[in-house]
């Protein structure tokens, strides 16, 4: 069986750390794959990748994601 969670965030400060935190609590759903999408008003910026939230998404990944809103 596959489940999965999804969460979204719009907001007045970036939202990337919100959501991989959002995630990271909703992993016991599944451990197949993980992904966040941002968008600053002009760019959207993606990192999704098989495994676990925190082998999916490095720090480095984090630094990339930039905006006010989002969905993981």
């Amino acid at each position: 069986m596959i489940m999965c969670g999804v969460v979204g965030i719009i907001g007045h400060e970036p939202v990337s750390q919100k959501l991989f935190d959002a995630l990271t609590m909703l992993q016991h759903r599944g451990q197949d794959a993980a992904g966040i999408l941002t968008c600053d008003g002009y760019h959207m910026s993606l990192r999704k990748d098989k495994g676990l939230v925190v082998e999916a998404i490095r720090t480095r990944h984090m630094e990339r994601l930039q905006g006010n809103l989002g969905i993981g």
